[in-house]
């Protein structure tokens, strides 16, 4: 039997505290993802350079990408004393022969990585991590993690299709220069593997996760 407090004070920290997880992403796609698995959740602002591309395969750039990213969200969360809940994070790539397609800096760079991808295929990898902290202990930050990898085969492309493509503004903050939820799907020929990996977030890896930490969605609630 559940008993509910009268206090005004106990019953607004209850409420604050109704969540299961944070996401550390300022993805929107995550974020809709989440929504419809029907996760209870709050965004929780990290600030990392995705950038740090160094001389590992793209496999080993993302995975430690995203355990990074996770340990930088677990400082912020315990230097503003938040919650002690797990924290989600995750990061996806583009890559074609070992080399790494980040955000287009700008129209051309955009035109240039579609052109590179025309008529082949390339690899879109997301490394997925739930990273959780003993709630005694709060320092050492355990983490279950999972890479998913999609093969694209793109369509051919010219260049005033691709300079067409960039005004729609749909390329401007994807990995790859494009994205197969909006109008770039016109670009997939087909694809091998997670279609929601291709997204952000893939929904079946993420999910094990949960169910492995007995985090809530709409499948075990």
């Amino acid at each position: 039997m559940t008993l509910e407090s009268k206090s005004t004070s106990s019953t607004k920290k209850k409420k604050s505290n109704n969540f299961d997880i944070y996401l550390a992403s300022s993805s929107p796609r995550r974020t809709e993802i989440l929504k419809n698995l029907k996760v209870n959740f709050e965004i929780l602002k990290c600030d990392f350079d995705e950038t740090n591309y160094t001389d590992e395969s793209p496999e080993d750039f993302v995975i430690k990408n995203t355990q990074q990213k996770c340990l930088a969200a677990h400082a912020i969360r315990q230097k503003k004393k938040l919650s002690n809940k797990p924290i989600l994070t995750a990061d996806t790539i583009v890559a074609m022969d070992d080399k790494i397609f980040g955000k287009p800096q700008n129209k051309d760079h955009a035109i240039a990585m579609l052109l590179e991808f025309s008529g082949r295929k390339h690899s879109v990898m997301t490394c997925v991590c739930l990273g959780e902290t003993d709630p005694m202990s709060d320092t050492e930050v355990n983490m279950m993690f999972d890479l998913v990898r999609t093969e694209i085969q793109f369509a051919n492309l010219n260049a005033n299709q691709c300079a067409k493509y960039w005004e729609t503004n749909e390329p401007k903050d994807k990995a790859g220069a494009y994205g197969i939820q909006g109008y770039g799907a016109l670009f997939v020929e087909s694809l091998e593997g997670s279609y929601s990996n291709v997204v952000g977030l893939p929904i079946v890896e993420t999910c094990k996760i949960f169910k492995e930490k007995n985090i809530g969605y709409w499948l075990n609630q």
